[in-house]
């Protein structure tokens, strides 16, 4: 859409890009690695006790946003300023609230309310990232040439990547080696997200945008069966992954003998209030992180070298094979190992997915970012169901093993509906690829 827009595209927009998805990463792991840790802390100065199931409900409402994602496509697509475009008004606006909240949060929070104040500032948070994320994307999309759209999104991808899997170690650190406070770095973090959606105004968006009828379209996305047939493959792909995330670090932290379990309640044992248990925490994420990132390097191009359908088999095996034993009495050393392979089977998963997608995305040239949203919206829904169910299982049972099992199984729902579709419409054909 440059050419339409007629902007001039830089190379260096991708690095624009690029910071602004890394601080995308790192929220995510501020979630995923120090808040969860911090929340157990302050809990446990009460003399109260959180159990797993808490932390995923509050997990699943903080992550609706993602699940709305449609309605801020719609919205950024729609809307705009003549001064500064369509998209930049949402980015900046939507991170601007992001970070204020972050800056608020140390003066509000106690131990008493952290549940509620981690529960609607954390969902303000996420509506904030969401939104300017689905606007960043269609900003990407509206400037970038066909011929660098690739390695825009990949070089974006990365750095996300970058920030989910190292922010949380790194931040750990700075916590333990110079007594920081975690709220010093809410702080930190909401100022960074400000100056890092600026930087945004330096681009320059197009000129010019087609209208877009959005009715008419979203009609055509909702109305035919071959595209149902993805979105509930998109909702049941993604049901066990913020429970696998959540759970096996808990998991984890168990059977290292950092957390005690007494039913549902979870509790730091003595001297469990050290703050190295963030390091634990993030050397966890790091290990499945890297396994995320081997698993979507590796799939992604098996399913474009060598077949689609092939590859997302592969990643349900590896998935369903690895939470059937990561309950079984090993080693801690060998836990490890198959906590990675749970994040291999997870990245192959996602790239798998991506790539049938991707593909199926074609027959929408023109709104395949909304498209995109519409399918993305069902994967951050499925993860909410999961994470709300496997709450109210662990709530009533206790157990850790009938969680894993449970996802072992429901991992492979996506099954039916990807069999549904005929695989013409998504695996590579050699005509497309001599195009290619």
């Amino acid at each position: 859409m440059s050419d339409q827009g007629k902007t001039t595209f830089k190379n260096w927009y991708i690095f624009i890009f690029s910071i602004n998805y890394l601080i995308q990463g790192v929220v995510w792991s501020m979630f995923s690695v120090i808040i969860p840790i911090y929340l157990l802390i302050l809990i446990s100065e009460t003399g109260a006790t959180i159990t797993a199931s808490d932390i995923a409900f509050l997990a699943a409402i903080i992550m609706i946003p993602w699940a709305i994602k449609l309605i801020f496509g719609i919205l950024s697509d729609k809307f705009g300023t003549k001064k500064f475009g369509r998209r930049k008004p949402w980015i900046i606006g939507s991170i601007t609230l992001a970070g204020i909240m972050w800056i608020i949060m140390p003066f509000v929070l106690t131990p008493a309310n952290a549940i509620i104040i981690f529960t609607i500032l954390g969902l303000l948070i996420n509506m904030g990232v969401a939104f300017a994320d689905t606007a960043l994307d269609g900003l990407i999309l509206d400037i970038c040439p066909k011929e660098q759209l690739g390695r825009a999104q990949g070089t974006c991808w990365g750095f996300r990547s970058v920030g989910q899997i190292a922010a949380g170690p790194i931040l750990a650190i700075i916590v333990v080696s110079i007594s920081a406070s975690v709220n010093s770095l809410f702080i930190i973090i909401g100022i960074l997200m400000i100056v890092a959606s600026l930087t945004i105004l330096i681009i320059k968006e197009a000129e010019e945008y087609p209208e877009v009828n959005i009715i008419q379209n979203l009609k055509m996305m909702l109305s035919k069966k071959r595209d149902w047939k993805i979105y509930l493959f998109a909702l049941f792909n993604a049901i066990v992954d913020g429970v696998i995330i959540l759970f096996l670090s808990l998991y984890l932290l168990i059977q290292m003998g950092f957390i005690e379990a007494e039913g549902a309640s979870l509790s730091l044992l003595e001297g469990g209030t050290d703050m190295t248990i963030y390091l634990q925490q993030a050397n966890l994420s790091i290990i499945i992180g890297v396994g995320i990132v081997i698993g979507a390097i590796v799939g992604g191009a098996f399913s474009d070298l060598i077949s689609r359908r092939k590859s997302v088999y592969i990643s349900l095996i590896i998935t369903t094979v690895t939470l059937l034993v990561i309950f079984l009495p090993f080693q801690i050393i060998i836990l490890l190992i198959i906590a990675c392979m749970i994040g291999i089977g997870m990245g192959w998963r996602h790239s798998s997915y991506s790539a049938v997608l991707g593909e199926m995305a074609k027959e929408y040239p023109e709104l395949n970012s909304t498209y995109y949203s519409i399918a993305n919206s069902f994967v951050n829904f499925g993860t909410i169901i999961g994470l709300s169910i496997v709450g109210l299982i662990f709530e009533q049972t206790a157990s850790f093993i009938l969680v894993f099992i449970i996802m072992a199984i429901a991992s492979n729902f996506g099954l039916l509906p990807f069999l549904l579709i005929d695989k013409d419409e998504y695996e590579l054909k050699p005509a497309s690829n001599k195009e290619k």
